[in-house]
């Protein structure tokens, strides 16, 4: 402003300046928020909704850019002969299986049509330099620069820092530390429901936050809750080949980005029905890789590994902590002790929480559970898998496993 009153010679001080800014406060439109469905390339917008390109106008209020061309469709057009690079940083992320390949693409279109209303939200794990981060960045550039913010899950789960997440469609939670606890920010936000923002100087409200979470780890978070209010909304995508460096092309992104025209088109090509991208999410939650991922992560989850379910309760008893001599192969809850004392864990759960737990996780592999009450105690459907004799439980000759 300053530089102004000098270039038209003309007398000022701090409180003209002052006052001219305050003027036009009052007569300059207010910048709105970009649309969240909009994606900017340097030859126009193209809106995901409806699959146009229109040229730029000061209508989208845009603030960043995708700094490459939108190209038009080509006859015959596929994402492994028009779009090479995204498709071999694919292909090597799915270890070459088609179905993995279909996930993380319904992944991405998750992004791209902002379907937070699925209730769900992804995980990537995997071992460094295995192509996550090049994930995190295609969600991205589908999302919109604009519309996509970093954060951490403590963010989550704290009111007064919510508040930086608010007007995004897309919050990624990258190179999470090792982490652990129940989760319930991330669960609010992801199930719809509204979640409390307590602003620095504003009055607190409440809000839901329609955005989709994607967050990236070394390791998988481990969350506390046992309801299963974590499990049914958690899709887990694990990379697990670690790109060699001699292998790893630092210009990825770039070239990336000027085939995102292709993938844009192709991902909604192929989910014309949305509703096939959201069946491939949901049956990756329970995949083998994903319950894999899980046991790895959670030693109680681990051990309803070694459970399998009886047609009728006629299987394990409960047990309690004060029933000596432990009789893993009797009662369910020192079957649990000795798994925990077996692999040298030292938290363990206390038999309400464990009780408590059992159904969820049981679910997730596909196992019913059934109960009923008899003198010597509350009798389960559940029996332990043959392979928990070799893994952990105590030999025979051995005075706990009698």
């Amino acid at each position: 402003m300053a530089g102004l009153f000098q270039r038209l010679r003309a007398p000022f001080s701090s409180g003209k300046i002052a006052s001219v800014v305050e003027t036009l406060k009052l007569i300059i439109p207010q910048q709105d928020a970009p649309a969240r469905r909009l994606i900017g390339f340097r030859n126009g917008v193209l809106d995901t909704a409806t699959g146009t390109f229109s040229p730029h106008h000061k209508s989208h209020w845009l603030r960043t850019l995708c700094d490459v061309d939108f190209t038009p469709p080509v006859e015959g057009e596929t994402l492994e002969t028009h779009a090479p690079h995204f498709w071999r940083w694919l292909d090597r992320a799915a270890g070459g299986k088609p179905e993995k390949r279909d996930v993380i693409l319904a992944a991405l279109f998750m992004v791209l049509a902002n379907r937070y209303d699925w209730q769900l939200f992804l995980e990537v794990t995997g071992p460094g330099g295995s192509g996550k981060s090049i994930l995190a960045e295609i969600a991205t550039m589908l999302a919109g620069e604009d519309n996509a913010t970093s954060a951490t899950i403590e963010t989550l789960e704290s009111p007064r820092e919510r508040a930086a997440l608010i007007g995004f469609s897309l919050i990624r939670l990258p190179d999470q530390e090792k982490w652990s606890g129940d989760g319930a920010g991330l669960k609010a936000i992801t199930g719809g429901d509204a979640v409390s923002v307590d602003p620095k100087y504003k009055d607190a409200y409440s809000t839901h936050i329609p955005a989709v979470i994607l967050a990236v780890n070394n390791n998988p978070m481990r969350f506390t809750d046992r309801s299963g209010g974590v499990s049914r909304r958690r899709v887990i995508l694990h990379f697990p080949e670690q790109i060699a460096p001699e292998e790893r092309d630092p210009q990825l992104k770039n070239k990336i980005a000027r085939e995102l025209a292709v993938i844009v088109r192709q991902l909604m090509q192929k989910f014309s029905d949305p509703m096939t991208a959201r069946t491939l999410l949901q049956s990756q939650q329970n995949s083998d890789e994903a319950l894999s991922i899980k046991r790895d992560a959670d030693p109680a989850f681990d051990f309803c590994g070694y459970l399998e379910a009886l047609p009728d309760p006629d299987g394990m008893y409960i047990g309690n902590a004060n029933i000596i001599p432990r009789q893993p192969r009797l009662y369910l809850y020192h079957a649990y002790l000795a798994y925990m004392e077996a692999h040298g864990y030292r938290n363990t759960l206390s038999l309400t929480m464990f009780g408590k737990g059992l159904p969820a996780m049981l679910k997730e592999y596909g196992l019913s559970y059934e109960k009923r009450r008899k003198n010597q105690g509350i009798q389960t459907n559940l029996t332990l898998r043959e392979e928990s004799n070799a893994d952990w439980l105590p030999k025979c000759d051995d005075p706990i496993a009698k």
